[in-house]
């Protein structure tokens, strides 16, 4: 029912039949792929759910913010909640940590726990390599962020899955300030001057282009990271999805970071 339950399933071999915004999802999503047969579900906000019933599916799994069509859902076949991203335990700030609980749990669900260790062992291999690739890194402090336009940006900090992933692989998050539930905060670019020794990872084909136009203005033009070349721009990744997008995020970090071409 969602972008995010459709991910981690995949990753566990799960036969999804269905999924919202396919084409969106092959490019804001991109792994693991939706396989050829796949049935567009139509929006996120607004399922077709006569053709999800037409479907008749074994069982529905869905992010916490569809509960309000449960009660319908249920009637169509069994349902199941599924958000990686919400941590039971506040204090403690790992969203990796937690996203393997809830991707365990999900296994446990659907009866892939064996499918569940299988993916451990890619995941843990991808962000291992991840970790030999940054060893060469400068130590730059980073700035993450998705260009909303030309003039604002999405920068993630505190208690975003990006965050998680380089606190584990001892890079600084160059954004110290407040950000919200999943971790982030909208800025005016020229907020990112509070660290003129940063480096920029821009996420996201759509913001490698607006982070292009932006460069015309003189004020973007100007910032430390544009005018030293130390901007760095890597593909789409979904910032809340779990342990997928994590082993993702590592590797074309990882890869952009260092200036290594990925395969």
């Amino acid at each position: 029912m969602d972008w995010t339950s459709a991910q981690n399933l995949l990753a566990l071999g799960a036969n999804v039949i269905t999924l919202p915004e396919r084409t969106r999802y092959g490019e804001r999503v991109v792994e693991p792929a939706a396989p050829p047969g796949t049935y567009d579900l139509g929006l996120r906000s607004e399922p077709n759910l006569e053709l999800l019933n037409s479907l008749a599916p074994d069982l529905i799994v869905m992010h916490p913010e569809l509960d309000m069509l449960r009660p319908v859902l249920d009637m169509i076949a069994p349902s199941i909640l599924f958000d990686p991203d919400a941590n039971d335990d506040p204090q403690n700030a790992n969203k990796l940590a937690s996203a393997r609980v809830k991707l365990e749990r999900l296994a446990d669900e659907i009866g892939k726990l064996d499918a569940f260790s299988s993916y451990m062992n890619v995941y843990d291999a991808g962000l291992s390599e991840a970790a030999a690739r940054l060893r060469s890194y400068d130590g730059r402090a980073v700035y993450i962020v998705t260009l909303l336009d030309t003039r604002r940006a999405l920068v993630f900090g505190r208690n975003s899955l990006f965050q998680s992933l380089f606190s584990q692989f001892s890079i600084e998050n160059a954004w110290d300030g407040p950000t919200s539930t999943y971790g982030h905060a909208t800025v005016t670019i020229d907020a990112l001057a509070r660290r003129p020794d940063a480096r920029l990872l821009s996420v996201g084909r759509e913001s490698r282009l607006l982070l292009q136009a932006a460069l015309r203005s003189p004020v973007i033009a100007s910032l430390p990271f544009v005018r030293e070349e130390r901007a760095v721009a890597i593909d789409d990744v979904l910032f809340y999805g779990g342990l997928p997008s994590a082993e993702r995020f590592a590797r074309m970090a990882s890869f952009g970071l260092t200036g290594t071409a990925a395969p």
